[in-house]
């Protein structure tokens, strides 16, 4: 490893695992979003479909960087509250990561078949207890792959975060850069790690994916 890595590594280190940080808080809360949003349409609740639908359409046809300017800039200018770059970056990727969650379950929840939730019920189950114990179950689970693929783009997109000011882990390398002006080296690295942990994050969910997956 060149000098200039070893040197700076505890600093871009640092970056890492704030950026790995705000990957798994965002992951969590990205996902129950998408899947409170994805339930309300799968069920067709008056209202709220028609605005979870509004709130998927606006997410998917923004720019990740027009929505971390929102929730840094828009929403406390708009609403009077105080905030920082970490928090923003949090709120901003939940929401614009949920949209693309929504989706993909609500795709899942469409290919478990109407006779098992028929099935379900006459067992005596509500229907709400049909959704929550038949058929999310069954639909997370066929789409293990999907949700994964997701949480990998997620990792990458936290690049994004430096531009308001995040110490992540592009934002640092990119610091180590300017004043070492070694960018084959860092780059290399920076490019390297990441590689490495979308495989690992990949391999996760295909051993998932492979333990409980469904015909």
């Amino acid at each position: 490893m060149p000098e200039v890595i070893l040197k700076n590594l505890p600093f871009m280190l640092q970056g890492l695992a704030t950026s790995l940080q705000i990957s798994a808080m965002v992951a969590v809360g990205g996902t129950l979003l998408g899947l409170l949003v994805a339930v309300i349409l799968y069920s067709r609740v008056p209202v709220l479909s028609v605005v979870s639908r509004v709130y998927i359409e606006f997410i998917r046809g923004t720019p990740l960087l027009v929505v971390l300017f929102i929730a840094f800039f828009g929403l406390p200018a708009l609403f009077g509250y105080q905030t920082t770059a970490y928090k923003a970056t949090v709120v901003a990727f939940i929401l614009f990561i949920g949209a693309y969650l929504a989706e993909d379950i609500r795709s899942g929840l469409l290919t478990v078949k109407p006779t098992l939730t028929q099935a379900a019920l006459a067992t005596g189950l509500t229907r709400g207890q049909a959704l929550r114990f038949v058929v999310v179950p069954l639909a997370v689970r066929r789409i293990i792959p999907t949700l994964f693929n997701q949480y990998v783009r997620l990792f990458k997109f936290t690049s994004v975060a430096s531009v308001i000011g995040v110490s992540e882990f592009t934002g640092n390398a990119m610091l180590v850069n300017a004043r070492e002006f070694q960018p084959v080296a860092i780059l290399a690295f920076v490019a390297l790690t990441y590689l490495v942990i979308c495989l690992i994050l990949s391999g996760i969910g295909r051993w998932l994916y492979a333990r409980l997956a469904v015909s």
